[in-house]
């Protein structure tokens, strides 16, 4: 006989005779010979014996449907009131650019705007010269860059592996 007791969870497996017999053998055996832990297995057939009697859902407190649809109403008005609002500044917003750049005529913005297209397009063009000198060298160190990746990911995974958290002992019997 084993002196260690039955895990909650080899109790369960037992109660619920999903062990396989060759596994539930000694557990048995144990759970015969001690006292507390055939109580344990006793506790959990009489649990599922309760679990899978029909018994009747209590009713809802008078009001409780009410109460519930009002509280959600609240929020949902809370949140259409928020939209509405950000909505408003945005459009106010707005108007004030609008407004701001027709005071100020085209004489002032124009250049700005000007000079943000080339900008944007320059920039245009130094990712398409980039990609047109980046393409050769990228395939011919694809290997070189898989291996740098599984080095990589290898590594995280030594890093991050005392985060997770051991697997159970299987229960001695």
């Amino acid at each position: 006989m084993s002196h260690a007791h039955l895990t909650d969870e080899t109790a369960q497996l037992l109660a619920d005779g999903v062990l396989p017999p060759a596994e539930a053998a000694g557990p048995e055996r144990h759970a015969a010979a001690c006292e507390a832990c055939a109580a344990l297995v006793e506790s959990y057939r009489a649990l599922a014996a309760a679990l899978e009697a029909e018994l009747p859902a209590p009713p809802p407190p008078p009001g409780f449907t009410q109460g519930v649809m009002s509280r959600i109403a609240a929020v949902e008005e809370a949140r259409a009131f928020e939209r509405r609002l950000a909505l408003g500044i945005a459009g106010v917003a707005a108007l004030a650019a609008a407004a701001l750049f027709a005071l100020a005529g085209a004489s002032a913005w124009a250049p700005v705007l000007s000079r943000g297209g080339s900008l944007l397009a320059d920039g245009a063009e130094a990712i398409r010269i980039g990609g047109d000198v980046l393409s050769p060298i990228l395939h011919a160190l694809r290997l070189q860059i898989a291996v740098a990746a599984a080095c990589a990911v290898l590594l995280v995974s030594l890093l991050l592996r005392p985060l997770v958290p051991a697997r159970a002992a299987a229960p001695a019997a």
